[in-house]
C-alpha cells in the first residue's frame, strides 16, 4: 500500500460493496497491515467513532480498531470466543452516518484475535466496549447494524437545537436505505 493510497483512504458508506464482503483473513502482520491499522485509527478519530473496520474504508480485510476509556484496540482476524448476556441500545455506524436505532447485543464478549505484533490476544468486553467489538466483527462479515436493528426504533439525527438537545426524525429502513443508495450513486457518479 503506498503512502498516497493510504492519504486517499477514506470511510466508504452505504452502497460500497466492501460493506457487505466477507472480509479476508490477513494471515501475517505485515508492515502494510500496520500502516492501515494507523490510517484507520487517524479516520476513526477523525470521524468521531469508537470503532472502525477495513471494510468500511474499502478493503475487505480481517482488521478492525476500536477505541475505549483511552484503550486502543488494533485486532487482526478477531472472532467472538465467548458472548454472555444482552442489552439493547442505540447504536449508529460511520458508514450509515446519522442514522440510529435500537440494537440487541451481548453484555459480555471474549474476542480472540492477532495484535500488530502477531501475538494471539483475547480481549474482554463489557457493555459499550462489548457493543462495539461486536458491531466490527459484524462488519468484517459483511453485516451492518441495520441487519439486526429493531426497525420500529430507526431515526435520523437531524441537528442540535440551541441547547444542544438532539433534534430528531423517525424514519423507515426502506427510506433510510433509498437516501444512502442516492448519495452514494451521486458521488460515485
Amino acid at each position: 500500500m503506498t503512502q498516497q493510497t493510504l492519504e486517499q483512504m477514506k470511510i466508504v458508506h452505504y452502497g460500497h460493496p466492501a460493506l457487505r464482503q466477507k472480509a479476508t483473513r490477513v494471515g501475517r502482520v505485515t508492515d502494510d497491515v500496520r500502516q492501515l491499522v494507523a490510517r484507520m485509527v487517524a479516520l476513526m478519530r477523525e470521524a468521531g467513532g469508537l470503532g472502525l473496520a477495513a471494510n468500511q474504508v474499502g478493503i475487505p480485510r480481517q482488521v478492525a480498531v476500536v477505541e475505549h476509556d483511552g484503550r486502543l484496540i488494533s485486532l487482526i482476524d478477531p472472532e467472538i470466543v465467548e458472548a454472555r448476556g444482552e442489552e439493547i441500545a442505540d447504536e449508529g455506524c460511520l458508514s450509515l452516518p446519522r442514522l440510529y436505532g435500537q440494537v440487541a447485543r451481548p453484555t459480555q464478549v471474549v474476542v480472540r484475535a492477532r495484535d500488530l505484533s502477531g501475538r494471539r490476544i483475547k480481549v474482554r468486553g463489557e457493555n459499550l466496549l462489548a457493543r462495539a467489538l461486536c458491531h466490527e466483527i459484524d462488519h468484517l462479515n459483511g453485516r451492518l447494524f441495520i441487519d439486526c436493528v429493531d426497525e420500529k426504533t430507526l431515526y435520523w439525527l437531524v441537528s442540535k437545537d440551541e441547547q444542544g438537545e438532539c433534534v430528531t426524525e423517525g424514519t423507515t429502513l426502506d427510506a433510510a436505505l433509498q437516501a444512502f443508495l442516492a448519495a452514494y450513486r451521486s458521488q460515485e457518479g
